[in-house]
């Protein structure tokens, strides 16, 4: 694994040999979560053949035209990830987690995106359990950050993520923006029209209270995206046994979506895939 700068914005680089996909991969995480929460996803992209990028953008708030953490809103992460974006300086499929999902869907638009896929994309419009609570809610009306889940409520974010993970998961954790919460919660987030955009995926789990199904059904409907749902899981579709399905479907939509100008070995079993 290498360390990249993308612009101003450093980044993780996996590069697998051989590099089976024609296009790299862009990941963002989900609230309160960083690049480390998204070790297993880069880990298993990467074995299968793709190049993965994972940007750090939180080491970007509160420098240049970008604002400090507090007074972060959604389009100002979106922003900044499409700065990553051009900072690779190729085309990419990009795939977030949470509202790191929103931010890829987002960048559907973007000039550079082959293809957004959200994993248990946060809706907008519904008010979020994960960033619920007093001490969040007083946080977000004086302008400060607001903090990671404790309690029932973290218990039920990674109940999915592999045992042997939860510490350090939860250790990792850190502050986020309030502002940015809201605008989600509020609805304030605009999508372009799915012919004005790349092709769009999102894979939810039916047992997620943060982003529920039928919520997320609703959205993804709105906004033209395919729908991948995954039985018996809940928000953490980035560990744990979620995610090797959450990843096969991504495969087989991006091969669908694509065509096989995405492979570049023309692995056999995905030779025949019909295009949509």
């Amino acid at each position: 694994m290498d360390d990249v700068e993308l612009g101003r914005i450093r980044a993780q680089r996996e590069l697998p040999e051989p590099v089976k996909f024609a296009w790299p991969i862009m990941l963002i995480p989900e609230l309160f979560t960083t690049p480390r929460h998204l070790a297993l996803v880069l880990g298993y992209l990467a074995s299968i053949g793709w190049e993965v990028f994972v940007p750090n953008l939180r080491a970007a708030f509160g420098k240049g035209s970008t604002p400090a953490l507090e007074k972060l809103r959604f389009n100002d992460l979106a922003a900044l990830a499409g700065e990553a974006l051009d900072g690779i300086g190729r085309d990419a499929v990009v795939l977030g987690h949470g509202v790191g999902g929103l931010v890829a869907l987002k960048l559907s638009e973007h000039r550079r995106v082959k293809a957004a896929v959200a994993y248990a994309p946060l809706v907008p419009g519904f008010s979020t359990p994960l960033v619920g609570g007093v001490a969040n809610r007083l946080a977000t009306m004086l302008g400060r950050s607001i903090k990671p889940p404790r309690g029932r409520v973290l218990f039920e974010l990674i109940a999915d993520s592999d045992p042997f993970t939860r510490d350090g998961l939860i250790n990792a954790m850190v502050p986020d923006s309030g502002a940015l919460a809201t605008d989600v919660s509020t609805g304030a987030i605009d999508f372009a029209a799915a012919d004005k955009a790349a092709p769009r995926l999102v894979v939810a789990g039916d047992s997620d209270i943060f982003a529920p199904l039928q919520e997320t059904t609703k959205f993804a409907e709105s906004i033209g995206a395919k729908l991948a749902k995954i039985p018996g899981r809940g928000h953490w579709l980035i560990g744990g046994r979620a995610l090797e399905r959450a990843i096969n479907e991504t495969q087989r939509f991006l091969v669908r979506a694509l065509g096989q100008d995405l492979l570049l070995l023309y692995p056999e079993e995905w030779k025949n895939e019909p295009r949509e």
